[in-house]
């Protein structure tokens, strides 16, 4: 007696499966790629990549009264309202050249070195960026320890790093009427961080009452 033809359809439904399945694996084992292998594109080194990416440039510097302008103003003004000089305005033509100051010693991180502009000029250095405007004039200010008042002089003979008073006088001096300042640039390599203020007019003039403004 012959098997029901249901079984035999259905295992002849598997086996063409089966056949289908194979030839495709078959073919699929044989496909050659489009590209000829030696016409395939190079992987490129790990260190081509860092140079073909320019370093990039510092930002353009635009002079604008923002906050950071603004309380090295205000730090200016209460120190000199706290001595009886008068207010100081900010001034962006000075925040543009004490910038461009500071950009100058990037490579170097020369801070005891002045441009030769009509200004007066303050320069801070620090290796970390651990302060703020308050903590640069504040420290400007603190070198108002060495200056005798009465006598009108600096009471450092010479006058050397860590003990001056020029930086204190350009602060407080009574006949400048503008202020500008640098964004803080790190320099060397990130060895530390400039800060340049310009003052005009300029104070440190020899011969003048810094408080007065009047001959000696």
């Amino acid at each position: 007696m012959g098997r029901p033809p249901t079984m035999t359809l259905t295992r002849a439904r598997v086996y063409g499966f089966l056949i289908v399945a194979a030839l495709a694996a078959s073919a699929a084992a044989t496909v050659v790629h489009p590209i000829p292998k030696k016409e395939l594109r190079k992987r490129r080194p790990a260190n081509f990549f860092k140079k073909a990416v320019p370093q990039l440039s510092p930002a353009l510097y635009v002079p604008t009264f923002n906050r950071e302008q603004e309380e090295y103003v205000n730090a200016h003004n209460t120190i000199r309202e706290s001595m009886g000089m008068p207010p100081l305005a900010w001034d962006a033509k000075l925040a543009a050249s004490a910038n461009e100051w500071a950009e100058k010693r990037r490579r170097d991180c020369s801070f005891r070195k002045h441009s030769k502009n009509p200004y007066g000029e303050n320069i801070y250095f620090m290796n970390y960026r651990e302060f703020t405007p308050t903590d640069v004039v504040r420290y400007w200010f603190s070198e108002s320890k060495y200056y005798d008042g009465v006598r009108n002089r600096c009471t450092c003979d010479p006058q050397r790093e860590g003990c001056e008073c020029g930086h204190f006088l350009s602060v407080v001096w009574k006949t400048t009427q503008r202020v500008g300042c640098s964004r803080p640039v790190y320099c060397d390599h990130q060895k530390g961080v400039v800060i340049v203020c310009e003052y005009d007019p300029p104070g440190c003039v020899d011969g003048i009452n810094p408080f007065t403004g009047m001959p000696l």
